[in-house]
């Protein structure tokens, strides 16, 4: 007997540039840091978020 698997596919929220750089779960430096880096009009999850962040940090 075999089972089958399916994988669901779990959507990341996302927010925009306002509201990562209005956000409590950021330091008061890495909100500076994406109020520079972020696009407007763009979306981008936490993850992403956090990858700029070093990716900017790493430049310095």
């Amino acid at each position: 007997m075999t089972v089958a698997k399916t994988k669901q596919r779990v959507a990341k929220a996302t927010y925009d540039k306002a509201g990562l750089v209005n956000s409590t779960g950021f330091s008061t430096t890495q909100r500076a840091i994406l109020n520079v880096v972020l696009d407007d009009g763009k979306e981008y999850s936490l993850d992403d978020a956090k990858n700029l962040i070093k990716k900017f940090k790493g430049g310095i």
